[in-house]
């Protein structure tokens, strides 16, 4: 966990977000291996697993259920409606291909930068810990923060108002990522601010969710490396 000085730090709480903000791994395309193991063994074309998957995802979501990003149990639902016996573990498939995971935009270099200028910053992710482990001791990045706030540790996802909670002296929270949905909508409509790492426009838990783009972001950026800034201008 974050060590150093913080006689300087503003008083600010940030999350900041994992996948897709901070780094990429290789969950991605271990899941997909996944659903294609499913649709080899039971002789379905693998789009018909993946919308059955996503289709589980999305209803364990509007839950707002950890068990939505447990893509162990998310294949097992999924594997035994197709008739496939449970024979593929995403955790240990992850764990072997972890090491392809990468940082986005020098990213430890603005974590290192962050550490000065804020009071508490706390990782904040929907992936549960037992993927994300990995990922963060593979990058090095358990260093840069004070938490670690999954659903498994705070009983939601990031669409639920607790997953936010801080003790009361923490009196500006911000949340930071790269998901509309889970970045920008649903911190915007629990009171924090909110900034954009804008990676891409496309989102599809808009359309299967039936979210709207009624919150803006308070501020946009294309990169990590104008964090500081951005967050200076809040």
């Amino acid at each position: 966990m974050r060590v150093g000085d913080r006689s300087v730090a503003r008083t600010f709480t940030v999350f900041v977000d994992l996948d897709g903000t901070l780094a990429v791994s290789p969950i991605s395309s271990v899941i997909r291996e996944a659903y294609s193991y499913i649709a080899i063994n039971s002789g379905t074309n693998v789009s018909e697993v993946e919308l059955h998957s996503w289709r589980t995802h999305i209803e364990l979501i509007k839950r707002a259920d950890p068990l939505a990003f447990d893509w162990d149990y998310i294949y097992r639902v999924v594997s035994k409606f197709f008739g496939v016996s449970s024979g593929y573990s995403i955790e240990k498939r992850l764990q072997e291909l972890c090491h392809l995971s990468k940082l986005l935009d020098n990213a430890s270099e603005v974590l290192e930068e962050l550490a000065h200028t804020v009071e508490t910053l706390i990782l904040a992710t929907n992936g549960l810990i037992k993927y994300q482990r990995c990922v963060i001791e593979t990058l090095g990045l358990d260093k840069y923060f004070d938490a670690i706030f999954t659903p498994d540790n705070r009983g939601c996802l990031k669409s639920c108002e607790k997953f936010y909670a801080v003790p009361a002296e923490c009196n500006q929270r911000v949340v930071v990522g790269d998901n509309y949905t889970f970045d920008i909508y649903y911190p915007k409509k629990f009171g924090l601010k909110a900034i954009h790492v804008l990676r891409s426009e496309s989102d599809p838990y808009l359309k299967w969710l039936g979210i709207k783009r009624v919150y803006e972001p308070d501020a946009i950026i294309n990169s990590l490396k104008h964090l500081s800034v951005a967050l200076l201008k809040l």
